[in-house]
C-alpha cells in the first residue's frame, strides 16, 4: 500500500452555503477584475460592504490576486482585512501579504500565527513565501508552539514548510518536532530537514524512529552519497539496503534515487529493482544507474534486456549516455518509426559529458522529419557549445531559426519570440456571469463538476473547486466538451512527483494556443491535487498535472483546481507514455 503524506481534507472542496438571492452580475465583475488583473477599488470596496458571504469572500480573493500588480494601493486594504471576522476573508487578506511578500507585514502575520486562529496557517504560509527576512521569525514561532501544548496543529505544520524554503534552515528550532508523537508534524520537519540536502539532518533522520513510510520517504531522499559523506557512508547504506525493499514504492523510488550515488556498490541493488513488480520503481532503478554501472557494459546490457518499457529503455539510454556508455539501443531507437523513440535517443545525450558525440548524434537528428525531434537536437546542441565556439553547431543553430516550426524556432537560444499575453483578453461582463452561473453557483450549493478520465491503467474521477478556480475549471471542461484530450498521453510522469497531460504535441512544448490566468489560492498541493502546469506566470492553457505525493513547496505557486477523488491506485501506477483514451465531464 502506498504511503498518503499526511494532510488533512482541504474544508474549501466541502459544500458551501449560498443565499438564493446572489448577486450574479456583481460577482461576475469581481470575477472580471481578478482575470484583469484591474484593481477597482470602488468595486472591492462595495463588495466587501455585501451582506453575502461568498460575494465577500470572492472580493477578498480578488485583492490578493491583483495585488502584484497594484501593490501600493492593495496592501493597506490587505492589511485591514485581516482582522476580518470571516476567516475565509482573512485568511485570503494574509494569502495576499504572502503573494506580493510584504516584509513590513511580518509581525502583524507573526500575531497572526500565535492567535491560532483560522488564519493561523495561513499567516505560517506567508512568512514562508516572504523568505529570509521573515526566518528569525518562523524559528522564534516554532520555539514557541513547541513551548505551549495548546496551539494549532495546522499552524506548527505551516510553520515547519515554511522553515524548510530558508537557507540556510535553523535547524535547532525543527530538530525537536523530528521525534514528534504527531505523524503529520514528525513528517513535516522530515521534509524541512530533507529539502535542505545537509548532514546533519541526515545524521538526525537517521537517528529517529521511522514508523510511517512518508517520513521513511524523506529519510531515503536525504541519504544520498554527496550529503552522507564518509562519516555516515556505512550507515546511510545499511539503511538504504532495508530502505530500496520496503512496502512502500514511493519509499523504494527515493531509496534507489540515493542508492544508487554510492557507486558500484549499488550495482546488484539496481538490476534487482529493475524486475521490480511497480513500473515506476524499475524508472527509477533505471534513472540511478548511471553511477551504478559506470562504463561496465554486462551491466548495461542486463538492465537493457530487464524492462521493454519505453521509459524504462529511454531512462537508461539518458543515463548510458551521462555514465559515457553506449547502449546498442542507441542506433535502433534512433532509426525507428515512432519520433518517440527517435526523440528520446537524441535527448539522452544532451547530459553526455561526451559532447563530440552528444553534437555528432544532434547534428544528424536535426534533418528528422518530425518538429519535435529537431527541437530536442538544437536543445542538445546548444546545451553542447555553451561557450559558442564550435562553427558547424552555430551555423546549424542559425539554420534553425528558420525552421518550419514556430516553437522550434522560438526555443533556439538567441531567438526573439515576440511575447504575446494572450491571457490579457477582453470579456464582456456577460462571459463572466455565464461562468457564475455554470461552474459557482452549483459548486456553492455542493455539486460542482466532475470528470471521469479513462485511461490505460483505469479509472480517474476528479472533483473541481468551481468556487476557488471558476474560470480554470470552465477552461478545463470546455476542452473536456472539445474532446481535446481523448487519445493524448501522459507526456511527463516523474516518479514520487507529478503526472502531466494535456500537450496535443506530445513533448511538453504544446498547448491550446492560449493562456489563461492564474488562480492562486492557498488550495495545498496534497497527494492527488489536480494543477495547472505553466511556464511563467499566467500561461496556463490545457496541460495539468497530478501530485503523486504532497508537494508543499507549489502551493500558492500553481492554480489548484481539483482533486483525485477516486482511482488514487491508478494514479500510481501511471507511467511516462501512458495513454488517456477519454475525459467526460459530469454536471
Amino acid at each position: 500500500m502506498r504511503f498518503r503524506p499526511p494532510t488533512r481534507a482541504p474544508r474549501t472542496f466541502q459544500p458551501h452555503r449560498i443565499s438564493d438571492s446572489l448577486d450574479i452580475v456583481l460577482y461576475a465583475r469581481i470575477l472580471q477584475s481578478a482575470d484583469q488583473r484591474a484593481l477597482d477599488t470602488v468595486l472591492i470596496a462595495t463588495a466587501l460592504q455585501s451582506g453575502d458571504a461568498e460575494i465577500r469572500r470572492v472580493a477578498a480573493r480578488t485583492l490578493s490576486q491583483v495585488a502584484l500588480r497594484h501593490r501600493r494601493r492593495a496592501l493597506p486594504m490587505l492589511r485591514a482585512l485581516t482582522a476580518d471576522g470571516d476567516s475565509a476573508v482573512a485568511a485570503a487578506a494574509v494569502f495576499g501579504l504572502g503573494l506580493v511578500r510584504d516584509t513590513a507585514s511580518i509581525s502583524l502575520l507573526a500575531a497572526l500565527v500565535r492567535a491560532s486562529n483560522a488564519s493561523a496557517p495561513s499567516a505560517a504560509w506567508a512568512l514562508g513565501e516572504i523568505g529570509a527576512t521573515a526566518s528569525d521569525t518562523i524559528s522564534r514561532l516554532l520555539g514557541e508552539h513547541r513551548a505551549v501544548d495548546r496551539v494549532s496543529h495546522a499552524s506548527s505544520r505551516e510553520l515547519l514548510i515554511a522553515a524548510s524554503k530558508m537557507r540556510p534552515l535553523n535547524f535547532a528550532a525543527v530538530a525537536p518536532y523530528i521525534g514528534s508523537s504527531d505523524a503529520e508534524l514528525r513528517w513535516a520537519a522530515a521534509y524541512a530537514v530533507a529539502r535542505q540536502r545537509w548532514r546533519a539532518g541526515a545524521s538526525a533522520l537517521l537517528d529517529a524512529s521511522a514508523p510511517d513510510a512518508a517520513f521513511r520517504a524523506e529519510l531515503a531522499r536525504e541519504l544520498t552519497s554527496q550529503v552522507v559523506g564518509d562519516s555516515l557512508r556505512n550507515r546511510a547504506i545499511s539503511r538504504l539496503n532495508a530502505l530500496v525493499v520496503d512496502a512502500d514504492p514511493y519509499v523504494r523510488i527515493n531509496a534507489l534515487h540515493s542508492i544508487g550515488t554510492f557507486g558500484a556498490i549499488a550495482r546488484p541493488i539496481v538490476l534487482h529493482a529493475l524486475h521490480d513488480r511497480d513500473a515506476n520503481v524499475r524508472v527509477a532503478a533505471a534513472q540511478s544507474s548511471a553511477t551504478a554501472f559506470d562504463t561496465v557494459m554486462s551491466a548495461w546490457q542486463e538492465a537493457w534486456n530487464s524492462d521493454p518499457g519505453f521509459k524504462v529503455r529511454k531512462s537508461l539510454l539518458e543515463s548510458a549516455a551521462s555514465a559515457g556508455a553506449t547502449l546498442p539501443g542507441d542506433a535502433e531507437w534512433r532509426k525507428s518509426t515512432d519520433w518517440r523513440f527517435r526523440d528520446g535517443a537524441v535527448v539522452a545525450w544532451g547530459g553526455s559529458h561526451d559532447t563530440v558525440h552528444a553534437r555528432s548524434v544532434a547534428l544528424e537528428m536535426t534533418h528528422d522529419s518530425d518538429a519535435r525531434v529537431r527541437g530536442s537536437a538544437y536543445g542538445v546542441l546548444a546545451a553542447s557549445d555553451t561557450a559558442r565556439r564550435d562553427s558547424v553547431v552555430q551555423l546549424a543553430l542559425a539554420a534553425a531559426k528558420t525552421d518550419p516550426d514556430s516553437i522550434v524556432r522560438n526555443s533556439i537560444p538567441g531567438a526573439r519570440a515576440r511575447s504575446v499575453d494572450t491571457a490579457a483578453v477582453e470579456r464582456p461582463v456577460e462571459w463572466y456571469a455565464n461562468a457564475v452561473r455554470r461552474i459557482v453557483v452549483p459548486s456553492l450549493r455542493g455539486r460542482p463538476p466532475r470528470a471521469t478520465m479513462r485511461t490505460a491503467r483505469g479509472r480517474i474521477r476528479i472533483t473541481f473547486d468551481g468556487v476557488l478556480a471558476p474560470l480554470t475549471v470552465l477552461n478545463y471542461a470546455t476542452l473536456v466538451e472539445m474532446h481535446a484530450y481523448d487519445h493524448l498521453h501522459f507526456h511527463r510522469v516523474v516518479p514520487g512527483f507529478v503526472a502531466q497531460d494535456g500537450d496535443p504535441r506530445g513533448d511538453g512544448e504544446g498547448g491550446p494556443g492560449y493562456a489563461i490566468r492564474d488562480e492562486l489560492t492557498l488550495l495545498p498541493y496534497a497527494r492527488g491535487a489536480v494543477g495547472m502546469a505553466l511556464s511563467g506566470p499566467d500561461t496556463g492553457g490545457s496541460q495539468y498535472f497530478l501530485t503523486l505525493t504532497a508537494q508543499p513547496h507549489l502551493t500558492g505557486h500553481y492554480t489548484v483546481f481539483g482533486r483525485v477523488t477516486s482511482g488514487l491506485d491508478v494514479m500510481d501506477a501511471l507511467v511516462e507514455g501512458d495513454a488517456i483514451n477519454s475525459v467526460v465531464i459530469r454536471w
